[in-house]
């Protein structure tokens, strides 16, 4: 009697621990779909800022900046995504103060929070997931381990 019961309350582990598993994943998902279009809203008000700057290198360095993180996939995407922080920085003291600058700021300020998010969700799945019984069970399937995105994210005073 004791053997079932421990045997019953181990598989309702393991089912709990692969459902919430499932969840986290699907977190991780969501969470980096609302980064990618937070980075692509703020890759988008670059462009539109860079043409308030004067024709120079860093009005091109911006543009081409932004013009890389709308085309790159995952791969590769930190690094363009910092090529566009370090443009943006030394693009917006030349800026002059209005509607761009400000949805540049917000587009921003939104990256950092959706980055910031992003990689709790990705915390917590990793967390979960380096666990013994998940691992030796590997009740994540075949699912890639996630990645946190790093990223400098403070280009813009506030």
């Amino acid at each position: 009697m004791l053997a079932v019961l421990l045997l019953a309350l181990a598989t309702l582990y393991v089912t709990w621990t692969a459902g919430r598993l499932d969840r986290l994943h699907a977190r991780v998902d969501a969470a980096w779909a609302a980064l990618d279009a937070q980075l692509v809203r703020r890759a988008s008000a670059a462009r539109a800022v860079a043409s308030a700057l004067p024709p120079g290198p860093q009005r091109e360095a911006l543009e081409q900046a932004a013009r890389a993180t709308l085309e790159v996939g995952f791969a590769g995407r930190e690094a363009v995504e910092n090529d566009l922080s370090r443009a943006l920085r030394a693009a917006v003291p030349l800026l002059p103060r209005g509607d761009a600058l400000q949805e540049l700021e917000s587009a921003s300020t939104r990256v950092g929070l959706a980055r910031s998010f992003h990689n709790a969700a990705v915390r917590d799945a990793r967390v979960v997931r380096l666990r013994r019984i998940p691992r030796a069970l590997r009740l994540a399937g075949h699912r890639s381990m996630p990645e946190y995105f790093e990223i400098d994210d403070t280009t813009v005073p506030h």
